[in-house]
């Protein structure tokens, strides 16, 4: 009981001065509400059907394991095309692969560099081979294109193929979207200091401003630009340049807000937004644009599935090699 009795006067002690703390911070929020509304910097959303011929929606997951002193890693990525039509289609284009990397201290960042690098093939054919309208892509174009430069052998040909992707869906005028649930991003809440000389506490997040800003309505935010943009080298482009205009977007009233965000030659924005809307009718608790959710599914690897691909090799090993299997 000693112990629990310390246990419960420092959680009365430190859960009230937490609470003020909290509470402050929200008081801060509040007070700029007037001031952000006055700019008109969070947009009521109309309803406006959208009619479109084909989507693409391209996900990917990925499973890590240890065997013999390496990573055994597994990725995987999906698309999902839906073709508009008197009998509608839908077609799946997958890709897979299993193999081991060297553990240092970046092999997770590495094994997320090949996922991104084969969910940027499956897009790639995707819309080599279906021509798609709009192709969605799981996860912030921004942050593909900032992704943080790891000396490693992953890292050009990530970047290369996501410029690759990029020139197709330019040259092919097929409109490129990234829509992420990011409940760390400060893009916006770093846009409305900067802009609009507003102090928002530093660690306050976007998801969480928008949340105490709008508490359950369905809403948008302003189209902004983060601070930065993406150039490519010599080596994979002749002066490229692309930043990429975003919005947040809450589709339902139980939904996490969604950042969207497209290339900066994008024509139409705001159709993407009432498309988006459109997509995510469907599910009403989450506000995911349902045809991404599937693409997802479809892409995801459980710790089962890579428990049961590393049992499968190693049982492969010890028909072919029984002392490096008494090893492993």
């Amino acid at each position: 009981m000693g112990s629990y009795s310390i246990w419960q006067r420092k959680y009365k002690t430190n859960g009230h001065r937490i609470l003020n703390d909290l509470q402050g911070y929200k008081r801060r929020i509040m007070d700029i509400k007037d001031r952000i509304s006055d700019q008109n910097l969070i947009l009521e959303m109309p309803e406006s059907p959208v009619d479109y011929n084909s989507i693409c929606c391209v996900d990917g997951g990925e499973g890590i394991r240890e065997l013999l002193g390496a990573g055994l890693y597994v990725i995987r990525a999906s698309g999902l095309t839906i073709t508009k039509a008197r009998d509608q289609k839908e077609k799946f284009t997958r890709d897979l692969d299993i193999s081991i990397i060297d553990y240092d201290d970046h092999t997770k960042e590495r094994v997320e560099l090949l996922r991104g690098a084969m969910e940027f093939d499956v897009a790639f054919q995707c819309v080599k081979e279906h021509k798609p309208e709009y192709l969605f892509l799981d996860g912030s174009l921004y942050v593909n294109a900032r992704k943080r430069l790891i000396e490693c052998p992953e890292y050009p040909i990530y970047r290369k193929k996501f410029v690759k992707l990029l020139k197709l869906c330019k040259k092919d005028s097929t409109h490129l979207v990234g829509i992420s649930e990011d409940s760390k991003s400060r893009l916006f809440t770093q846009y409305l200091s900067l802009k609009y000389d507003l102090e928002i506490p530093k660690f306050m997040t976007d998801s969480g401003v928008l949340r105490l800003l709008t508490r359950n309505a369905m809403y948008r935010t302003v189209e902004f630009t983060p601070q930065s943009r993406f150039e490519l080298d010599d080596k994979l482009s002749a002066g490229l340049i692309a930043s990429f205009p975003t919005v947040y977007l809450q589709p339902t009233s139980l939904s996490n807000p969604l950042r969207v965000d497209v290339p900066d030659w994008e024509p139409d924005f705001d159709k993407i937004i009432n498309l988006i809307v459109m997509l995510s009718k469907g599910s009403k608790r989450y506000g995911y644009p349902i045809p991404l959710y599937l693409v997802h599914l479809d892409a995801h690897i459980e710790r089962k599935h890579t428990d049961w691909i590393t049992q499968q090799l190693i049982h492969f090993i010890s028909k072919h090699d029984p002392e490096l299997y008494d090893t492993i």
